[in-house]
């Protein structure tokens, strides 16, 4: 407990006596002693022979508001050893509000006290607690943080009326008020929860032993919302590089625009636009690698694609300590809203519990870069929407300066004395004669002062050992050609053809064939080992060199000194999207086809084959996989843009298959989706076991996103396919049977359901399969959904893999569908009324999906069964807890609307039990405004579990 000298209690009231400014009015403030004499005092405020009864009408609200505040006084006193002091500043601070609002009386008064009411409403019930449950540190954190926040706004209200003190001058600014209010509600409602999440892990750790798991997950999501001490943090994957000049009026105008110390609030944001290859991205990098003492944090984006951006988000979030640093948990998707709130919250006030060192502000200054956006539509989820920062954005728009950007500079080519110097320096002649400078200004001149073209020049001119005077002939002849071949092009495209094709063409060998094969992967960070992992039979000699370590090292160095690649420190490559785009049109159509086709055999070395045999989740290949992805995405789009006819079509398809399966594992699903169609459209063969396996996908991702029917229909398909090619009793069958049964299970026949799952025990018995556990495990979650608890429980037990029995036999495989059997288990704990081992089994479960699979669909299940079995033994804090982090992740997910709407739901019911009838309304609302969107025009009445229960699957292994 705290003394009557707490430090604690110190730095709340310096706060406050910040916030309020005037030191008369806290002198004033101290007087008033109690709830009876602040209203004794309120009702002599009325004025004289008023013939109106606003006032008095209004004041009579007053009371039970007060009520409230008194029992949130009693209990603050008490942790903070202030005695009457605390309770003092907030009938004080009441008192001088009513003192400035009760005489004019009107619409004003009944705002600001519409506004305490609700500011009461949504304190945390202390009574209860100070009777029942210990004040430990984290518990008298929590109670600070709340009672700061109140009293600091009561302050600033203060101050408002002060400043605005005739009604003219507080309507104009009334906005603004209201928005310091709407916050201050925000961030009450989220620390009365921080003191909702103690009071009820308070009361589960009275029986620690029944309740381990449960406060484990607790403990880890009040973690995983916490600010770990990760600043400094420089997220930039680009390194710094020599050949950057010429542009310092731009980047001080970027640090003019986004400087964090001119005291400007909210989000500063600036965008470069300009044709490709004028410099953009290097005034961005040049800028970020400048300005670390500037900025706390500055944070890369790759804003080519939703897929890059959201991988990026992933590694930004991984650098903050958002999500854990392992291959199991990378989740992308769901980096991008925990980043977002890290921006927003990293400069408000955080309530520390370190040794009495309370009320600590984190003053973080970020810098959001996010580069290559030309597709401005993908920034629309991931554009911050709160906080003190600044972003700098590079796109080819340039409408990108007035949104999302505030404000926009217009990145120009160098004018032809800039251009010269620029280029001079590149090939090391700063120094040289007037004549090697009238000759730099030709050659800038020509190609309109273009950074790119003009690097490249640099490199090829350095590379060739090439005098200034003799570049241009060179050049010139070149032009010839390619303008006799390509007059549609442009000057600028033209004169970035011709100095491409003069250095292209001096590549041959090794070097040429690598720089061609660079041209179908993804520009930004390839990585070496994608190149040299090759192990396939009857190599190609021409790509024997990707295997030698000496060879494959000369062809980089070659096209480093050409400055046509660049190389970075993690063994990754990159090459501008320009080159790569001139590499691709000066192919042939053949050596398109060749390169492209060498590129799928070195892809589908990434991914595990999942066709061929009957195998389940690949999790140990994940992080390959991930590696891999962009460059599948990629090649896909290659092919489609440039319709390539690849060697083996039918080998293009397995990648594409084979890519689609991990997206699946992982519940990318509208990924997934895209990826699978274009893998169905390029198999050659539609009676292939490889193509009955994408049919069997597509139905697999229809029916995990609640397109039952649909999957059932590729189901029956799949199945047809594959008993043509293995006959009826083959174990292989057994995998669209089960399929077929999961389908008829989500649909509610459960005599379908049950005799296709027993026909799939059946063919693995017979074959000895080491599959058998997954059809036993299908069939048990049939007979759950039956209502047979006894009998799934048994069929469950059959599992070989889990003959023990116990919690870490679920989990010690890390296979994520061993996860999916100890939810089935725990539901079944709930059919036989057995509360507390449902949840631990569910506990664990969720903790296990968090970290494999990271905040996906399988974790939103998760969350929201804990949370129902929670909100069943009378934990509402907690299970509220984890139904807003539920509803948190689904907002971030396409296809978590059903769960999000669920989600909702359950949380206005905990709402109506706990009186809280705003909140109750708020979640109803959208819970039936999700529902209606997802039904179309049915909206039924129904407002029971069972019918949210119907926008989900029944279960999501």
């Amino acid at each position: 407990m705290s003394t009557a000298h707490s430090p604690l209690w110190e730095k709340a009231l310096e706060r406050y006596r910040k916030e309020l400014k005037d030191g008369d009015d806290y002198d004033h403030i101290m007087d008033v002693g109690s709830m009876e004499e602040l209203l004794d005092q309120a009702r002599a405020l009325e004025p004289t022979g008023s013939r109106t009864k606003t006032p008095l009408q209004s004041l009579n609200r007053l009371e039970p508001i007060l009520a409230h505040l008194n029992d949130f006084s009693a209990i603050i006193a008490i942790c903070l050893g202030a005695n009457t002091k605390s309770a003092a500043l907030v009938w004080g601070s009441i008192r001088i509000i009513l003192t400035l609002l009760v005489p004019a009386g009107g619409d004003m008064l009944r705002d600001v006290l519409n506004m305490l009411e609700e500011l009461s409403l949504s304190l945390p019930r202390f009574r209860a607690y100070e009777n029942t449950l210990p004040m430990n540190e984290a518990f008298e954190s929590a109670l600070l943080a709340v009672y700061t926040e109140m009293t600091c706004f009561c302050a600033r209200t203060i101050n408002f009326f002060r400043n605005n003190p005739h009604n003219v001058l507080q309507r104009k600014s009334w906005s603004d008020f209201d928005g310091d209010f709407q916050q201050t509600m925000r961030r009450l409602r989220r620390l009365s929860q921080t003191v909702d999440s103690e009071a009820d892990a308070a009361r589960m750790r009275a029986d620690g032993e029944r309740n381990a798991e449960i406060l484990a997950v607790m403990h880890a999501l009040q973690l995983s919302k916490s600010n770990h001490e990760v600043i400094p943090c420089y997220c930039i994957p680009l390194g710094v590089t020599d050949r950057f000049y010429g542009r310092d009026s731009e980047v001080q105008y970027v640090q003019k625009v986004l400087d964090p110390t001119v005291g400007r609030s909210g989000i500063q944001s600036i965008a470069l636009y300009g044709m490709g290859g004028v410099g953009k991205t290097q005034i961005a990098l040049h800028y970020a690698n400048s300005c670390r003492e500037t900025f706390d944090a500055i944070l890369w984006i790759s804003a080519d694609n939703t897929m890059k951006l959201a991988q990026s988000f992933l590694e930004v979030a991984q650098r903050l300590d958002l999500v854990p640093e392992n291959q199991e948990a990378q989740d992308s998707a769901a980096a991008i809203t925990k980043v977002k709130a890290w921006l927003g919250q990293t400069s408000t006030f955080h309530y520390l519990s370190c040794k009495g060192e309370m009320l600590t502000q984190l003053e973080c200054r970020w810098l959001l870069i996010m580069d290559n956006a030309d597709d401005l539509t993908i920034l629309k989820h991931a554009w911050p929407s709160s906080g003190h920062g600044s972003i700098l954005l590079t796109s080819r728009d340039f409408s990108s300066s007035f949104s999302p950007a505030s404000e926009g500079l217009h990145v120009k080519p160098f004018d032809d004395t800039a251009g010269a110097s620029v280029l001079l320096t590149l090939c090391n002649q700063e120094a040289a004669i007037a004549s090697v400078h009238s000759t730099a200004k030709d050659i800038a001149h020509i190609m309109g002062g273009l950074p790119l073209a003009l690097n490249q020049i640099g490199g090829f001119i350095v590379q060739q050992r090439l005098a200034l005077k003799d570049f241009l002939p060179l050049y010139e002849r070149n032009s010839a050609k390619i303008h006799a071949k390509k007059s549609h092009l442009s000057d600028y495209d033209h004169s970035l053809s011709t100095v491409w094709e003069i250095a292209l063409e001096q590549l041959s060998g090794d070097a040429g064939n690598l720089q061609k094969l660079l041209a179908f992967l993804d520009p930004d960070r390839i990585h070496e080992s994608i190149l040299t992992s090759n192990t396939a039979e009857g190599e190609d000699e021409q790509f024997a060199f990707l295997h030698d370590e000496m060879d494959f090292l000369d062809a980089k160095e070659i096209l480093l000194r050409g400055a046509l690649i660049e190389r970075f420190d993690d063994a990754t490559i990159s090459i501008h999207r320009l080159i790569q785009s001139a590499v691709l049109t000066r192919l042939s159509t053949e050596e398109k086809t060749k390169f492209s086709s060498y590129a799928v055999k070195l892809l589908l070395q990434g991914f595990p084959n999942t066709w061929e045999t009957d195998v389940g989740h690949q999790f140990s290949a994940w992080k390959l996989c991930e590696m891999c992805l962009p460059h599948v995405n990629f090649l896909v789009s290659q092919v489609r843009k440039w319709k390539l006819m690849l060697v083996d079509p039918q080998s293009f398809a397995d990648l594409v298959l084979r890519c689609c399966w991990y997206l699946y594992e992982r519940e990318n699903y509208y990924q997934a989706l895209d990826m699978i169609q274009v893998a169905l459209d390029s198999f050659t063969n539609k009676n292939s076991l490889a193509y009955a396996s994408a049919i069997d996908l597509h139905g697999l991702l229809e029916l995990d996103i609640t397109k039952t029917f649909s999957a059932l229909g590729k189901f029956e398909v799949a199945l047809n396919i594959r008993e043509k090619i293995l006959g009826a009793d083959d174990a292989f069958i057994a995998s669209s049977l089960n399929n077929l049964g999961l389908a008829y299970t989500e649909i509610g026949d459960m005599t379908k359901a049950f005799n296709y799952h027993q026909k799939a025990i059946d063919l693995r018995l017979q074959a000895q399969s080491n599959r058998i556990g997954n059809s036993y495990s299908n069939m048990s979650s049939t007979l759950l959904r039956m209502g047979k608890p006894d009998e799934a429980e048994e069929m469950l037990a059959r599992c070989p893999s889990l003959k023990d029995f116990n919690d870490e036999t679920f989990l010690s495989t890390g296979n994520p569908r061993f996860s999916g059997d100890m939810v089935l288990l725990a539901r079944i704990r709930l059919q036989q009324n057995r509360l507390d081992d449902a949840i631990r089994l569910s506990s664990k479960a969720l903790t296990f999906r968090q970290s494999m699979l990271g905040n996906r669909l399988k974790t939103c299940d998760s969350l929201y069964l804990v949370a129902d079995l929670l909100q069943r033994r009378g934990n509402m804090a907690s299970a509220k807890s984890l139904l807003h982090e539920c509803a948190t992740i689904a907002e971030s997910l396409p296809e978590g609307k059903g769960y999000l709407a669920r989600a909702k739901w359950k949380l206005g019911i905990i709402y109506v039990s706990e009186e809280d009838a705003i909140q109750a309304a708020s979640n109803a609302k959208a819970a039936h405004d999700l529902r209606r969107e997802l039904l179309g025009t049915e909206t039924p009445d129904d407002d029971s579990e069972a019918s949210f229960d119907k926008l989900v699957v029944w279960m999501l292994w």
